[in-house]
């Protein structure tokens, strides 16, 4: 196995300190800009590798971000990722990424290790069960910055960037009544995550608006992914009566739904309307859905980065940020088809 390079090896190769060779490599500016460019030169015909553990302990920074997120294989958290690891580099910063799973325990432990690596902060996004706010004590007690984003945990204390899911389902459901739609289906989220509530509240919201009943048998709480759309949407099928549209709580949801209807139920396809919440931009791909809320994935991500930063950088603005990001309404009739290009990384994110 061969021997690790440190910076002892190094300076002992060129006659020089460890001091001027831990120097040379940080481009501090009382080196030489020759020497500068022969310890890289030579550091790189060595093999060495920086040790960032301990440049982490002796700096006090490890610039990494630990990022804990509910799914990856996810349209929407692919994007924000995305954005994620692209606003931390842009500043100098790699990420950790962990994925809870949906899952409260994993989430918890996930966030304990990040802690031990010595991150500078930590984005997360909860899973859909209740959290263990016993790990966020812990966060809070190291006065560890972290933000929230998409996925949160109101009154904690923390700052958080979310997207205002009520006034998006209100405007999209609102939509499909104007269109003509009157019996309207919700698969919703959980209860115990702010999204599944605020999305249905806003569905809520739009049919007393128009004088509509909510008609519970067609309201099936359960989760975020594909297989609740389609079993929820079979479990519809088995009731007296049918809607002529379904408003998906995630784009996954409606995938699941129309998967179902195409299976049990194709003479559907052409009569029920699916809108969904996330269009996972590959919309133009499929025959459904038609009509989704999309959300600004990059924003999210970015300003997430930009927050977090600040909180560790000691320049946020106040103990806590709640920013809170607006929606637009995609339908059949506006969606640009990407290009090409636009397509091939649509579909690398959201696989």
């Amino acid at each position: 196995m061969a021997k690790r390079v440190r910076l002892i090896d190094i300076a002992e190769r060129l006659n020089i300190t460890k001091v001027t060779v831990s120097k040379a490599l940080r481009d501090q500016p009382d080196i030489s800009k020759d020497m500068r460019a022969l310890v890289k030169k030579t550091a790189a015909e060595m093999g060495y590798t920086p040790n960032l553990v301990a440049r982490s302990l002796s700096s006090q920074r490890s610039h990494i971000l630990g990022v804990v997120v509910p799914k990856i294989a996810h349209p929407f958290f692919a994007a924000v990722i995305d954005a994620i690891q692209e606003e931390a580099t842009k500043k100098g910063y790699g990420i950790l990424l962990a994925v809870s799973n949906e899952n409260a325990a994993l989430e918890r432990q996930h966030i304990e290790r990040l802690l031990a690596m010595r991150v500078d902060g930590l984005l997360v996004s909860v899973s859909k069960q209740q959290p263990d706010l016993s790990v966020y004590q812990q966060v809070r007690d190291m006065h560890m910055p972290l933000v929230f984003f998409d996925r949160q945990i109101e009154d904690a204390g923390f700052s958080s960037i979310t997207i205002d899911d009520r006034l998006g389902a209100f405007h999209a459901v609102d939509h499909l009544i104007q269109q003509g739609y009157r019996k309207i289906a919700h698969i919703a989220g959980t209860h115990d995550v702010a999204i599944g509530r605020e999305r249905r509240a806003g569905y809520e919201e739009a049919l007393r608006k128009h004088d509509l009943p909510v008609f519970e048998p067609w309201v099936i709480a359960g989760g975020f992914d594909e297989w609740h759309g389609y079993d929820a949407f079979v479990q519809i099928l088995h009731t007296d009566a049918l809607p002529d549209a379904v408003f998906a709580v995630t784009f996954p949801v409606g995938l699941g739904v129309y998967g179902a209807m195409r299976e049990h139920a194709p003479d559907l396809l052409d009569t029920v309307q699916i809108l969904t919440f996330g269009d996972g931009e590959v919309n133009a791909f499929y025959p459904y859905p038609h009509l989704c809320v999309r959300q600004p994935t990059q924003e999210m991500g970015h300003r997430a980065v930009e927050i977090l930063l600040a909180e560790i950088e000691g320049t946020a603005d106040g103990p806590a940020q709640r920013v809170v990001l607006q929606t637009s309404l995609v339908t059949a009739q506006n969606y640009r088809l990407p290009s090409r290009d636009e397509a091939a990384e649509s579909l690398r994110l959201a696989g």
